[in-house]
């Protein structure tokens, strides 16, 4: 389904301006925050007591540390139990043995003032309160950034030349080891 609205879905420029409008809120993704978030304001399916709604996206271990509730199969709001991040990380486990890097998506109601008015307090930290709990997960995906098809015998050639290969990466250190497997950079 995703796949079909990709496709179909052209006019990039438009839908941005659609869903997200030129008041949103953002704190872009650094390497060392791991996420990124946008707040949202009269956000279409939000509860009408709140007037925004923060959106998040980063690497899953940290923002499912921040969840406080997750969506189930049928949409509805759970509270996040320890059996549920214990399910949780093995899916991420098992997402990251196959070279996967995993996302998780996340949401929050923000109350009126809540953090500040711009919800950018502390101003001088990089992850900002509002970030920090009380999300509710949606869901954990994988990604994979496909190896080219030259680079396993490009690293045996250097290898067998002297030079030794490292990889210098802020991926989970799982997903890092079997990316560096299908490079031949360990075995």
């Amino acid at each position: 389904m995703i796949d079909l609205l990709w496709r179909t879905a052209t006019d990039v420029d438009g839908i941005k301006k659609k869903y997200l409008p030129q008041t949103a809120t953002r704190f872009p993704f650094t390497s060392k925050r791991k996420r990124m978030s946008a707040i949202l304001e009269n956000v279409e399916g939000a509860d009408p007591e709140y007037k925004k709604r923060l959106h998040i996206k980063g690497a899953s271990e940290i923002v499912k540390n921040c969840c406080s509730h997750y969506l189930d199969a049928e949409g509805n709001t759970k509270e996040m139990t320890d059996e549920i991040k214990s399910s949780l990380d093995d899916v991420i486990e098992g997402y990251a043995t196959k070279a996967l890097r995993t996302i998780a998506l996340a949401y929050k109601e923000v109350m009126p003032n809540e953090h500040g008015e711009f919800h950018d307090l502390p101003e001088t930290d990089d992850i900002k309160d509002i970030e920090k709990s009380g999300l509710t997960l949606i869901c954990i995906f994988g990604i994979m950034d496909i190896v080219r098809s030259e680079v396993p015998g490009a690293v045996d050639t250097v290898e067998r030349a002297g030079v030794t290969v490292r990889m210098v990466t802020g991926d989970n250190i799982v997903t890092a080891k079997a990316i560096a497997v299908l490079c031949h950079i360990i075995t």
